[in-house]
C-alpha cells in the first residue's frame, strides 16, 4: 500500500461544490467536510502529492490565501475512514447514512451507504438531484424495471429498490465500483431484486438486449457520455418511461435536452443544485 496524505482546511463551502472530474484527475482518493467547535473543516486524502501540488491545489479549489495543514498518515483505508466523517443526508421520507449513524426511526425508507468516496453517498449535487427525482417521480410513475448508468455506489438502485420493491440492473465500467455497489445492494437487503455488472454503455450496450425494456432508466455520468448513449438509451426504455440524467452543468443542460427532444423525449422537470443540473424526461409513447 502506498502512503496516504491528509490534508485538513478549514472552509465554509459545501461539499457539492466540488467538480468530481477535477477532484479524480488530482488524485483525491477522499473527501468529507466535519464539524468540530462549530467551525466546518474539509478532510482531503492524497496517494502521494508533494507539497507543492497539493497547495496549487488548495488554491483552485478554496482560495490562494487558505491555510491548510498536511499529514502522512500510516497505511490503512483512509478512503474508508474518512466515510465515518460524513454527516447522514435527509430528504422527504428518505434517509441516507453510513455505519457510524443510527436509522431514523421517522423515516419510511432508511439507507445505508458505506465504502464510496464522497461522490457516491449523495453529498453531490448530482446525485442529491437525482434522489429528489426519484422521490417526486413515485406521484407519476409505477416503476417494476429500472436501469442505473454510472451506478457508482449503488445508491440510486437501492434507493429504486426501496421506493418501488421493484427490480433492477446497476452498470458500471469501473471494477472498484460494482464491488463497492454489489456490497452496499447486499447490506440494504436488495440482492434479490437489484443485480450489478461491469458494463460500458457506449461500447457493450449489446450486452442488455435480452433484459427487456426498463420503465425507468437513471443515467448519473458525464454530459458526453449522457449525449452519446442517448440512441442507447431510446432503444432500452419502455413506451411512456422515464428517463432521470444529471452529471452536467447548466452550460451543457442545453444541449443534452436538445439531443433527447430530437428523439421525442418530453422534458417533465429540471432540478439544479449547486450548478448540477438533472433532468426528468418522459420517452415517447409508442
Amino acid at each position: 500500500m502506498t502512503d496516504i496524505i491528509e490534508v485538513l482546511i478549514k472552509s465554509d463551502k459545501s461539499i457539492s461544490q466540488f467538480d468530481d472530474d477535477f477532484l479524480f484527475s488530482q488524485k483525491v482518493l477522499s473527501i468529507s467536510q466535519y464539524t468540530s467547535n462549530g467551525e466546518l473543516y474539509y478532510n482531503l486524502l492524497f496517494d502521494q502529492k508533494d507539497k507543492s501540488s497539493i497547495k496549487n491545489l488548495v488554491s483552485k479549489l478554496f482560495g490562494s490565501s487558505q491555510g491548510f495543514q498536511i499529514n502522512k498518515l500510516e497505511n490503512k483505508n483512509w478512503v474508508l475512514e474518512s466515510q465515518k466523517l460524513l454527516e447522514p443526508l435527509s430528504f422527504d421520507g428518505l434517509y441516507i447514512h453510513n455505519d457510524s449513524y443510527k436509522k431514523d426511526k421517522y423515516k419510511k425508507i432508511n439507507i445505508c451507504v458505506n465504502e464510496g468516496l464522497a461522490f457516491g453517498t449523495g453529498h453531490h449535487g448530482t446525485t442529491a438531484g437525482c434522489v429528489n427525482a426519484l422521490l417526486d417521480i413515485k406521484k407519476i410513475i409505477h416503476v417494476k424495471y429500472f436501469l442505473d448508468i454510472g451506478t457508482g455506489s449503488g445508491l440510486l438502485s437501492v434507493a429504486t429498490n426501496k421506493i418501488w420493491k421493484c427490480k433492477g440492473i446497476g452498470i458500471d465500467h469501473d471494477k472498484k465500483a460494482i464491488e463497492v455497489a454489489r456490497n452496499n445492494i447486499i447490506k440494504n437487503d436488495c440482492k434479490n431484486k437489484v443485480s450489478v455488472g461491469i458494463l460500458d454503455i457506449t461500447k457493450e450496450s449489446h450486452k442488455l438486449r435480452n433484459s427487456g425494456k426498463f420503465d425507468l432508466i437513471m443515467i448519473n455520468i458525464f454530459a458526453n457520455i449522457i449525449i452519446q448513449a442517448r440512441h442507447i438509451i431510446s432503444n432500452l426504455i419502455s413506451s411512456n418511461g422515464i428517463l432521470i440524467a444529471s452529471g452536467f452543468t447548466r452550460e451543457q443542460k442545453r444541449k443534452i435536452k436538445v439531443c433527447y427532444q430530437n428523439l421525442g423525449f418530453t422534458l417533465l422537470k429540471e432540478y439544479t443544485l449547486n450548478g448540477w443540473v438533472t433532468y426528468v424526461l418522459r420517452a415517447p409513447c409508442i
